[in-house]
């Protein structure tokens, strides 16, 4: 029987006993464990090891990243460490990313953000206690600035790590099994899609728009374009489903989610963008807030063009 394969990505030094720990998670809920130092990859004698690592990813249908104090060793003639190169290859291959960086790297992250910009500082010359290089730091921006596999959680120890991908993993699996008919197993792969990638994208397209209703076409062609938006994935974050109709009917991000059944809190002086109970960064709810803006004008354009009311787009929705 095929199971899921799981890539383990990290600094190996500062963070070998999560690394062993997650070893023993993936391998508790049935999940086959892929990590460097146990013999997992193939390096091929022909190849660089490193090749030999990036050349596993696609084998992968998971990818969890770890971010640590450590910039790791890099990628052979590169100025980037092998971690950046197997996440972005996870991220070409469209292979869902669960991204978490140690508490303590993550508030240091916070303070080089804060002093990017403050031309009375010499940015060079600021010792961070928690990073030995602020390569990490542009490295989590990176993850962050991506449109789809860009959420990025602080973890304080192995047990926060444990619950996250539980939780997480927990909602990809009841995400397939509560479909009930075609329609539904659809528009359920899609919103699970929305936060974990597109990889399927054009075949639940061509599998919607072989049912031939313009009402299930104009569907997918929404979530199509919310799947692209990183306000959608906020919403996935802590626990939410959005969908084309709840969008239209709400005048803003943080009215959407209330009717989503969840309150957006934001607060300042955090060490995170967003957290599973609803807080959020006043300034990335800024930010996702102007991205849910756009999305929905583009969505009210889709809608008005294919001469559809919201009532029938609503109706057909709750059918399904």
């Amino acid at each position: 029987m095929a199971i899921p394969r799981v890539f383990i990505s990290s600094t190996c030094y500062d963070l070998k006993y999560i690394r062993e720990n997650l070893k023993y998670f993936v391998k508790t809920i049935g999940y086959e464990p892929i990590l460097s130092e146990d013999g997992a990859v193939f390096y091929n004698p022909v190849q660089h090891t490193h090749d030999s690592c990036l050349s596993e990813v696609p084998n992968c249908q998971i990818f969890v990243l770890i971010i640590g104090g450590r910039y790791g060793g890099k990628f052979k003639e590169s100025e980037t460490s092998i971690t950046n190169e197997e996440y972005r290859e996870a991220v070409k291959q469209k292979i869902p990313v669960f991204a978490l960086v140690e508490n303590a790297v993550y508030s240091d992250h916070n303070v080089f953000s804060r002093n990017k910009k403050n031309e009375n500082i010499d940015e060079e010359m600021i010792l961070y206690p928690s990073a030995d290089n602020t390569k990490i730091f542009s490295f989590i921006d990176e993850v962050r600035s991506n449109s789809i596999n860009n959420a990025i959680v602080p973890f304080r120890d192995f047990s926060d790590i444990e619950n996250y991908l539980k939780q997480q993993w927990a909602g990809m699996m009841f995400s397939f099994l509560s479909s009930k008919n075609e329609d539904t197993r659809v528009s359920d792969m899609m919103t699970h899609l929305m936060g974990i990638n597109e990889r399927i994208e054009f075949m639940s397209s061509q599998l919607v728009k072989s049912i031939g209703s313009p009402e299930a076409i104009l569907l997918v062609s929404l979530y199509e374009r919310m799947v692209r938006s990183k306000s959608t994935k906020c919403f996935f974050d802590i626990g939410l489903s959005a969908d084309p109709v709840t969008v239209l009917k709400s005048n803003d991000m943080e009215e959407c989610a209330s009717n989503l059944g969840k309150e957006l809190i934001p607060v300042s002086d955090v060490d995170f963008s967003i957290s599973s109970n609803g807080e959020i960064d006043k300034i990335h709810l800024n930010w996702m807030s102007k991205d849910f803006n756009e999305m929905k004008v583009e969505l009210e354009s889709m809608l008005q063009e294919s001469n559809l009311s919201i009532e029938q787009l609503e109706s057909y929705q709750k059918k399904a």
